[in-house]
């Protein structure tokens, strides 16, 4: 009888936490990828994607949270539960009709990377690659990716859930390449304790999405996301969004 209560208690916190996200506010979410969005180090939510949901809150007077966790999660609580955004997905076609989507805020280009010192590694393409072992974050659309490109686990791809995990392994030589953007690498590296000099760029992916956008589940209310629709829209405007880029750095991708 008491692990029965237990498990009622449980799985009724649970459903609070889904269905209220956070007392009725809405649940903004995103994994630790530096410098889009980490812990800083009084472990609260930085970046420069925190800072532009961050604007939009404050533009159209919009309460909400902020929640870093891993993507596996992240992604399967924006899709089943209403309110809740994730701010740093890539649009893709197999995820176009699954949810809603508030706006770009970001354009990367994606790089097959390794070591320097790998003299061994000469690529022209991704087919080249296949002879290689390739990393990637489990759950991303890069393993889709890779698999539809025909990398197989076990053969040569390797799949980790953290980006520490998977740096690790390739300067350990587990891994040869790993599939990545260039505006991540150095603060994901450095947050670790590794060098960006010792790596470098080996082919470009060309026919790889690469437009970051906010996006929410289809429970989600239409008139939210026409909010959070204007407050971006006016953040792009009035200059706050390119204001932050050049904070961070980083070069305006509309």
């Amino acid at each position: 009888m008491k692990t029965k209560i237990k498990i009622a208690i449980v799985n009724l916190l649970l459903c609070c936490f889904s269905a209220l996200s956070f007392a009725g506010h809405l649940l903004f979410v995103a994994e630790e990828l530096p410098p889009f969005h980490y812990l800083d180090e009084n472990k609260k939510p930085t970046g420069v994607l925190v800072d532009i949901v961050q604007a939009m809150f404050e533009a159209e007077n919009i309460e909400a949270h902020i929640k870093l966790m891993a993507f596996a999660p992240g992604y399967n609580l924006t899709l089943k539960d209403k309110n809740v955004f994730m701010f740093s997905l890539l649009k893709t076609p197999d995820r176009q009709a699954k949810f809603q989507w508030i706006g770009q805020t970001y354009n990367a280009t994606a790089f097959l990377v390794g070591l320097k010192d790998r003299a061994d590694i000469k690529i022209a393409n991704l087919n080249d690659a296949k002879k290689l072992v390739v990393g990637t974050i489990r759950g991303y659309h890069s393993e889709r990716f890779l698999k539809d490109e025909g990398f197989t686990l076990g053969n040569n791809l390797y799949l980790t859930v953290r980006y520490e995990q998977m740096w690790g392994m390739l300067f350990k030589g587990r891994i040869d390449l790993i599939l990545t953007n260039f505006v991540a690498l150095e603060l994901e590296m450095k947050s670790i304790g590794l060098n960006i000099d010792d790596i470098k760029p080996y082919i470009e992916l060309h026919d790889f999405p690469g437009e970051l956008h906010i996006a929410t589940g289809l429970a989600t209310p239409k008139a939210t996301v026409l909010k959070l629709q204007k407050a971006l829209q006016i953040i792009k405007t009035n200059g706050t969004y390119q204001k932050i880029m050049s904070k961070w750095n980083l070069v305006q991708n509309d």
